[in-house]
Order: C-alpha cells, then sequence, then structure tokens
C-alpha cells in the first residue's frame, strides 16, 4: 500500500459542513431548474396564450369598441339621455320579437352606446341572449350581436377570447382544466424566482443587467432573467389571483372560515296587489342615486320576472377599483324600498377581498396605471417563454458534451477502483 503522504484520501466534509451544504444547495437548485425547464416546454405556449389574451382582455371594453365603431360610439348629435322607461319602449317597438330584458349597461362618457342584455323569444320559447346597442339619446338599435356565439369575427373576437381565457372553450371542465394550468404556471413563476436570485452582493448589482454586446443566447438569457425578476411580483400577483377565480366557491369558503363572507342575497318574491304594478325604472334609479350622492349608475339589472328586487351597480369614479363600481344595491320593484347592499360600508373583512380579487388580476384596483401593469404582465410569459426556449435550444449541445464528459468520468473512477480499507 503506498503511504499516506502520496495519496491523500478523498475530501469529506463532516455533516452539516460547508461542502456538504454547498452540495445539497446545488443539488436543490439543479432540481428546481429541471421543474422551471420542463415546465417551460411542456406548457410555454399555454403560458403565452394566456398572457396574450390576458393583456387584451384588461382592455377588452375599448378593444371591443375598436372593433366594432359603429356599435359603441352613439351619433355626434346626441341629445340629453331618455329615462330608462322611454329608451325600452322604443327599442321595443323597433323590435317587437324581443323577449325578457335582462340587464342595461349604462355610457361611461357622453358619446357611447348604451347596452341592452336581452333574451330573442319566438312564441313561448327564450331563444338565445342578445346584446343590442341603442342611442341613449334617441332609443335607435345601433347594432346587436349573439352572447351564445364563439367565433373570431369583429362581432364575436373579444368574447371568444374571454372564453378562452376562463375555461379554454370548454366550458366547466375547461374551467378546472386552467384552474390546473395556472397551479403550474405559479410553480413555473415560483422556481424561476428561486434560480433567478442572487446569492452575493455583486449578483444583486447585475440582476437587471443585460450584456447587449454579447451574443444572441447570452442577451436572451439576460433579458429572461431580468424582465422575470423585474415583474416577478406582478406575475405572481396575477397568477394567484387568476387561479382564486377559478374556483370562487372553494377560495369563499376557505375565507369564510377567517372572517364572515354573505352569498348574494336571495330576495322575495314580490306579489303585485290587485292592480298594483311595479315603479318605474327611472324612478327607482332616481331613488338610488339620491341616496348614493356622487355616483353613478353602471349597471342595472332585472330578475325573471322583475318581482324579486331591481339591481343597481354604483360607481363612484374617483374611489371605485370594481370596473362597474363597488356599490351594489337592490330595490323594491313595488315600493322602491332597498332591500339589500353591498357596499364598503356593509362588507366585512373576507368580503373585501373577495371582492377585490377580479380588480387585482385585471389591474383595476389601482386604475390606469394599473392597467397598463397588468397589460405588460401578460406579455412577459410569451417574452419568458421565447427567451428561454431559445437558450435551452442553443445549450443542448454543451449539456451532452458535459454529460458524456461526466459519463466518462464515472468510468474511470470506477475501472481505478477504490483504494482498500483499513
Amino acid at each position: 500500500m503506498p503511504p499516506l503522504t502520496e495519496t491523500p484520501p478523498p475530501r469529506t466534509d463532516a455533516a452539516g459542513g460547508p461542502g456538504s451544504r454547498r452540495r445539497v444547495r446545488r443539488l436543490s437548485l439543479a432540481r428546481w431548474s429541471t421543474l422551471h425547464r420542463w415546465l417551460g416546454i411542456g406548457l410555454g405556449l399555454w403560458f403565452a396564450l394566456v398572457g396574450l389574451t390576458g393583456t387584451l382582455l384588461v382592455w377588452r371594453d375599448e378593444v371591443d369598441g375598436l372593433l366594432n365603431p359603429a356599435w359603441f360610439q352613439a351619433p355626434a348629435s346626441s341629445g340629453p339621455t331618455l329615462p330608462v322607461d322611454d329608451l325600452i319602449e322604443r327599442v321595443r317597438a323597433a323590435q317587437p320579437s324581443l323577449g325578457r330584458i335582462e340587464r342595461l349597461r349604462f355610457p361611461d362618457t357622453p358619446g357611447q352606446a348604451l347596452r341592452l342584455q336581452v333574451r330573442g323569444a319566438l312564441a313561448r320559447v327564450e331563444a338565445a341572449r342578445l346584446e343590442l346597442f341603442v342611442d341613449p339619446a334617441t332609443g335607435t338599435v345601433l347594432g346587436q350581436r349573439g352572447l351564445d356565439r364563439l367565433s373570431l369575427t369583429r362581432a364575436d373576437a373579444m368574447r371568444t377570447l374571454y372564453e378562452f381565457h376562463r375555461n379554454v372553450l370548454l366550458g366547466e371542465p375547461g374551467s378546472n382544466i386552467v384552474g390546473v394550468a395556472g397551479c403550474l404556471l405559479l410553480t413555473s413563476a415560483v422556481s424561476g424566482l428561486v434560480l433567478a436570485w442572487p446569492r452575493s452582493r455583486e449578483r444583486w448589482k447585475g440582476l437587471l443587467r443585460i450584456a447587449w454586446r454579447s451574443n444572441a443566447t447570452r442577451v436572451a438569457f439576460d433579458v429572461h432573467r431580468s424582465s422575470g425578476a423585474l415583474l416577478a411580483v406582478l406575475v405572481l400577483l396575477a397568477t394567484i389571483t387568476g387561479t382564486t377565480l377559478v374556483w370562487p366557491n372553494y377560495v369563499r369558503d376557505a375565507v369564510a372560515s377567517l372572517s364572515r363572507v354573505e352569498p348574494i342575497p336571495v330576495l322575495p318574491f314580490s306579489v303585485a296587489q290587485g292592480d298594483e304594478e311595479p315603479l318605474p325604472l327611472q324612478a327607482l334609479l332616481e331613488r338610488v342615486l339620491a341616496a348614493f350622492p356622487g355616483h353613478r349608475v353602471a349597471e342595472l339589472r332585472l330578475s325573471e320576472r322583475g318581482l324579486t328586487g331591481v339591481l343597481f351597480q354604483l360607481r363612484d369614479d374617483g374611489l371605485d377599483v370594481h370596473r362597474l363600481g363597488d356599490t351594489i344595491v337592490w330595490l323594491h320593484p313595488l315600493t322602491g324600498a332597498p332591500l339589500a347592499e353591498r357596499s364598503t360600508r356593509t362588507r366585512s373583512a373576507g368580503e373585501q377581498f373577495m371582492h377585490w380579487l377580479l380588480p387585482l388580476h385585471v389591474g383595476s384596483a389601482f386604475g390606469g396605471p394599473g392597467r397598463v401593469a397588468m397589460a405588460v404582465v401578460g406579455i412577459a410569459p410569451f417574452v419568458l417563454v421565447g427567451t428561454g426556449l431559445w437558450v435551452w435550444w442553443k445549450k443542448r449541445p454543451g449539456e451532452r458534451v458535459a454529460r458524456e464528459r461526466q459519463a466518462i468520468r464515472r468510468r474511470g473512477s470506477a475501472s481505478a477502483g477504490r483504494p482498500p480499507g483499513p
């Protein structure tokens, strides 16, 4: 046996020593890297598509208006808005085949069309839902489209994108698929954050640095790392809120275990006595505006037979985070008395949490800048997937050579054998 001074024993580290911790950290990072890589390869196309559709949906009404300007814009000569009841009467006179009216979406600004959601009707059979665009000053129908039709035509494109983003055009089963994919996207975002997290002060300084003069692969890697780090918080926010919105009932139950969360109220059916009739919608609208000064009615919804409460969604343009407003009020259709209210003054902490999920997801919680930020986040998966796949493809030959060299070293070590023990 050769002297020990000539052949020193292999280096060993005490349990928990620095060398051992470094090996564990390298092994852990290698596993995170493998997970991150294969999620990107396997689901990268989906991540990119869901992000890009989300970007368009942040500006859903604006893009829809650009695609269908003749519907969304009322004539420039429009005068004062007609009372709601007169407007509905004119629409019915022009299209007597219309069925039950479900909701009215009021214009956000002057010059925009009022949107009326109705049921088309043939005799006693209700047909598909229709959306009518109406000049609020004259009651003229500017256009209409079916709400149950999916296509990539101008009229249906934004609704089709919304359904794809929400359930991959597969209904309820598709929602579950989207939820699982959202969890995997969240895992990809977390694994990328773990890999990009700097382990020294010098690496913190270079976290957002891009070597533009280097080769394309290096630039792609820097863009991938820097954009992911820069948008990490917003990507996590969009992914977490999007996943919770897929399964709102489960989230509501979980939140209710910590704070009260009331369901949408079930209002009693009102029976008209004798010749009693529901109040005009305009009278109800004026009552609710008088009760909530500084607000405007963004949407009005009617019950199936119009006798279980009229819903008003009100918006304070300076404060509210929801696109249609943060205040919901139900009025008695016969007396105009308030039946229920959901607003900042009535919601519990748990209800406020549930209320904020959608505004956080689409960015409206922070106004225009928030929507811009979430639109940029929607583009991020496309950039991250593209740069990540480029780097992976270009590094494949080098990784194959490294694996071959490692295999050769292992065979060499096995053939040389180990020094005999004492």
